[in-house]
C-alpha cells in the first residue's frame, strides 16, 4: 500500500486504526458487535467518497496540549482528497491546505504563498501503464475469528439502540478494571517507545521551526512533541468510550472514541492524559474533492527522501 503523507492520514487514517482496533476488539460476542461490524463492511464495501470533519484533542490534567480539525473530501475511485487541517499546540497554531491525486501531493501553510508539490513518481508510472493500486481484502474472516476469540467477558458491555427509522446507537463504556489485561500490559510498551522518541527528538532538534517543505514534520513540531506526554511510570488506562451512530442504510455517519491513561512522568510528576477523536461523514458518495490550478502560483517542486537517497 503506498504511503500517504501525515496530514491525510491524520484524519482518516488515525480514525480507522483507533476505531478497528478498539470496536472491534470490545464488541465480540454481541449483538451490539455485530450490528457495528456490519455496518463497518458496508461502509468500506459501498463508499467511494465523503466529505469528513475530525477533531482530535490531547489534553495532560484537564489543560489542553494540542488539537487537529480536519475538513476533508475524499473520494476512493481517483484517491484523491482535498481540504484543511487546522493543528495547534504550544509551538502555536497553523492551517494546512492539501491537495493528493494519484500520482502526488500540493499542500500549501496558511503561513505561506508557496504551494509544495510533490509527485509520486512510481504510483504515476504504474498509473501510465494501467496498473491500478488494489487494496487487500478489508476484514479476513481468519482476522474476525482471531478478534472474536480473543474478547470473552467484554460481550455484556456494549448496548446498541435502534431507532424508529432504522438508525442505530451503538456505545461502549469501559473502565480500568473491565479492560484486558493484555491491552493494559500495551499500554507501558506504547509511553516506553514515546520516551525514545523524545530523546531522539531532543538530541536532533534545534529549536528551529518545523520545516513547511515537510508536513510530517509540520505536525510532530505543531501538533505534538513527544516529551510531552511521555509517561515511565505506572501507566496504566483508565478508560475507554466509543460511540458510533449507524444510518438506516447500515453506513456509519459518526465515530467517537476517547482513552484515559494516568502515570507519572521521569520527575515523578502525575498526569492524566486523555485522548478523544470525532470523526463525522457527510455527502457519502456524492463528495468530489476540489482540484488546484497552480497557475501563477509560487511553487516549489518537493523531492520524496527516498528518490534523493536513490540519487546520492
Amino acid at each position: 500500500m503506498k504511503k500517504k503523507w501525515l496530514l491525510t492520514g491524520s484524519a482518516v487514517g488515525i480514525s480507522g486504526a483507533i476505531m478497528l482496533a478498539t470496536g472491534l476488539t470490545a464488541f465480540a460476542g454481541t449483538s451490539g458487535y455485530e450490528d457495528y461490524k456490519a455496518a463497518l463492511k458496508t461502509t468500506a464495501q459501498n463508499l467511494t467518497s465523503a466529505t469528513i470533519q475530525a477533531d482530535a484533542i490531547l489534553k495532560d490534567n484537564g489543560s489542553l496540549l494540542s488539537q487537529a480539525q480536519s475538513s476533508l473530501k475524499a473520494s476512493r475511485q481517483n484517491e484523491a482528497v482535498s481540504g484543511t487541517v487546522k493543528i495547534s499546540g504550544k509551538a502555536g497554531a497553523q492551517t494546512i491546505s492539501l491537495y493528493s491525486q494519484p500520482d502526488g501531493q500540493v499542500w500549501k501553510s496558511d503561513a505561506s504563498d508557496v504551494y509544495y508539490v510533490k509527485q509520486d513518481k512510481a504510483e504515476k508510472d504504474n498509473l501510465e501503464a494501467g496498473k491500478g493500486t488494489k487494496d487487500g481484502k478489508w476484514f479476513s474472516s481468519q482476522e474476525e475469528t482471531v478478534i472474536d476469540a480473543l474478547i470473552g467477558n467484554l460481550k455484556n458491555e456494549i448496548t446498541s439502540t435502534a431507532g424508529s427509522d432504522g438508525s442505530k446507537d451503538i456505545s461502549l463504556q469501559l473502565d480500568s478494571a473491565q479492560i484486558p489485561a493484555v491491552v493494559q500490559a500495551l499500554a507501558p510498551v506504547a509511553f516506553k517507545h514515546l520516551a525514545d522518541q523524545s530523546k531522539w527528538e531532543h538530541s536532533t532538534d534545534s529549536g528551529n521551526a518545523a520545516k513547511p517543505t515537510d508536513p510530517e514534520e509540520l505536525f510532530r513540531q505543531n501538533l505534538l512533541s513527544a516529551k510531552d506526554i511521555a509517561l515511565t511510570d505506572g501507566v496504566q488506562i483508565q478508560n475507554i468510550s466509543l460511540h458510533a451512530v449507524v444510518s438506516p442504510a447500515n453506513e456509519i455517519q459518526r465515530q467517537q472514541f476517547a482513552i484515559t491513561f494516568t502515570g507519572q512522568d521521569a520527575k515523578g510528576a502525575s498526569h492524566t492524559l486523555t485522548a478523544s477523536l470525532d470523526v463525522q461523514l457527510s455527502a457519502i458518495n456524492g463528495t468530489t474533492p476540489d482540484s488546484i490550478d497552480l497557475s501563477g502560483k509560487n511553487v516549489q517542486p518537493v523531492q520524496d527522501e527516498h528518490e534523493g537517497r536513490h540519487h546520492e
